[in-house]
C-alpha cells in the first residue's frame, strides 16, 4: 500500500469519514505507532494507527455503490454511538459512508458507498445535480413564498439568482426541483421566510427515482448509473448562486420572467443616452398558459417539468437490515 494521508487511511478503514477523522486528529485522539501524529503525517499498512486505543486496518472490500429510500426517523451518520443512526439501520456488510444529507426527520433517497474517494467527490460536487423534493410546511402558502422558494430566500440587491422550478401542490404543500449550482438547502430557505417544515421527502437525485422502491429499502446502483453520476462529479462546476448582476424576476401576470423586454430596451438604447431600468412588461406578452401546467397548477420559476422517469430498476429492492446477493 502506498503511502496515504492519515484522515484518509482513517477514512478507508470505516471507522468514520475523512472530516471526522480531521476532528479526532485536533483532538489528540489518534496515535502512529504510540505517538501522536504531526500535521500532514502519512502512513502505509505497517504502521500502526489507533484511535483512542483501538487499531485500525484498512478492509479490502469490493466498491459498493447503493441507493437508499431513507424512512424517517434514521440519522445520516455513520456515529454508531447515535441512536438509529443509518449504518445499523442498513447492516450491510461494508464500510458504507452516506453521500449529502437527510435530516432525522426528512424521508427519501441518498446515495452510500464504500469508495471514500468517490464519497468525497460527490459531497463536494452536491450541488451539481438536480435533486426534487416534497415539502409540506406549517402554514397556507402563497405565491409571494413560492416565488421567494424558488429563487432560493430574499434575494440580495442587484443580483440574479437561477431560479427553481416550484409547483403548488396544495394549500400547504409544494414540489420543487433544485437546478445545480442553487441553493440546496431547502429547510434553510423555507425557515428563512418563516415556516416550519412539517415533512420532507427527497423524490428525485439527478435522474435517479424511486421506481418500485419502497421507503425504508435500498438497492445497488447500476454501472449505468454509478458511471452517470461519475461524469457529473467530474464535469466544471457552473457560476456560482447569485453571482451575476443582472436581476432576473417575476412579473405580476403569470409570474413569467420579464427580462426579455429589459434585454430588448438595453439592446436598443443609444450608447451615450442614461441608462433606465425597464422593469413593466406588456400584460399581453406573457401568455397566461406558460404559467399555468395543464392540471392548472402554478408553476414558479423554470417553466419545464421535472423528470418523469420513474422506470423500476431491474434488481429488486431490498427491506432495510438485508443481506447483499452472493
Amino acid at each position: 500500500m502506498e503511502a496515504k494521508r492519515l484522515n484518509k487511511f482513517i477514512s478507508d478503514t470505516g471507522f468514520c469519514s475523512r472530516r471526522e477523522a480531521d476532528t479526532l486528529l485536533e483532538q489528540g485522539r489518534v496515535t502512529v505507532n504510540g505517538k501522536i501524529p504531526e500535521a500532514g503525517t502519512k502512513v502505509t499498512a505497517q504502521d500502526k494507527v489507533r484511535v483512542d486505543g483501538e487499531i485500525l486496518r484498512v478492509r479490502h472490500e469490493e466498491p459498493v455503490y447503493l441507493l437508499f429510500n431513507k424512512p424517517a426517523g434514521i440519522a445520516t451518520t455513520t456515529d454508531l454511538s447515535v441512536r438509529n443512526n443509518i449504518i445499523q439501520a442498513l447492516n450491510y456488510p461494508a464500510s458504507l459512508l452516506p453521500i449529502g444529507f437527510l435530516d432525522r426527520d426528512a424521508e427519501g433517497l441518498l446515495f452510500l458507498s464504500n469508495e471514500t474517494e468517490w464519497v468525497r467527490k460527490m459531497t463536494k460536487a452536491d450541488a451539481r445535480y438536480e435533486k426534487e423534493y416534497l415539502v409540506t410546511v406549517d402554514k397556507l402558502i402563497n405565491t409571494d413564498f413560492l416565488a421567494k422558494v424558488s429563487e432560493g430566500g430574499f434575494p440580495e440587491p442587484g443580483t440574479e439568482r437561477k431560479k427553481n422550478f416550484v409547483t403548488k401542490l396544495g394549500t400547504n404543500r409544494f414540489r420543487i426541483v433544485l437546478e445545480p449550482s442553487t441553493n440546496h438547502h431547502v429547510k434553510k430557505v423555507v425557515e428563512g421566510l418563516g415556516y416550519k417544515v412539517v415533512h420532507l421527502q427527497r423524490t428525485r437525485l439527478a435522474d435517479i427515482t424511486p421506481g418500485k422502491l419502497q421507503v425504508g429499502m435500498w438497492r445497488t446502483l447500476t454501472h449505468a448509473e454509478v458511471e452517470s453520476l461519475k461524469n457529473v462529479v467530474s464535469q466544471k462546476p457552473q457560476r456560482t448562486f447569485g453571482s451575476s448582476k443582472i436581476a432576473n424576476d417575476f412579473t405580476d401576470e403569470g409570474l413569467a420572467p420579464r427580462n426579455a423586454v429589459a434585454a430588448k430596451s438595453r439592446a436598443t438604447a443609444k450608447p451615450d443616452s442614461p441608462s433606465r431600468s425597464t422593469s413593466s412588461v406588456s400584460k399581453n406578452a406573457i401568455s397566461s398558459s406558460r404559467s399555468m401546467g395543464s392540471t392548472g397548477q402554478k408553476r414558479i420559476g423554470k417553466s419545464k417539468p421535472a423528470s418523469t422517469k420513474t422506470g423500476a430498476p431491474r434488481n429488486s429492492g431490498r427491506r432495510t437490515g438485508g443481506s447483499p446477493k452472493r
